[in-house]
């Protein structure tokens, strides 16, 4: 029968440094630059967002078209018009913020 500690140890002697979090930085500077870099791209895809929400939101306010419309043609418009990327961040934008396109626009039966 093996010991924990046996164990352990083999553990130690297999370890190659790599792990989920990975190798880690190259060194401090690169970590901030990076940092700073995921924020900023960061804070432009929000802004990016919140345009899709407003022309949305404006369009079922206006009575173009209504939610399920929406949803429909993000899901199967034109696939020249947005690539499958685009349309799967459209498809999640459109969920997370449904409640407030269901608000303005209701089917009618």
């Amino acid at each position: 029968m093996m010991k924990l500690k046996d164990i352990l140890e083999d553990i130690d002697e297999k370890f190659t440094g790599i792990s989920d979090t990975g190798l880690g930085y190259s060194n401090k500077e690169a970590q901030r630059f990076s940092t700073d870099a995921v924020n900023k791209a960061s804070k432009e895809i929000g802004k990016a967002q919140q345009k899709a929400v407003s022309i949305f939101t404006s369009d079922l306010k206006n009575k173009k078209y209504d939610n399920m419309d929406l949803i429909r043609s993000i899901k199967t418009g034109n696939i020249r018009d947005a690539s499958f990327s685009k349309r799967n961040v459209l498809q999640q934008l459109y969920y997370d913020v449904r409640d407030r396109f269901n608000k303005y626009n209701r089917r009618k039966k």
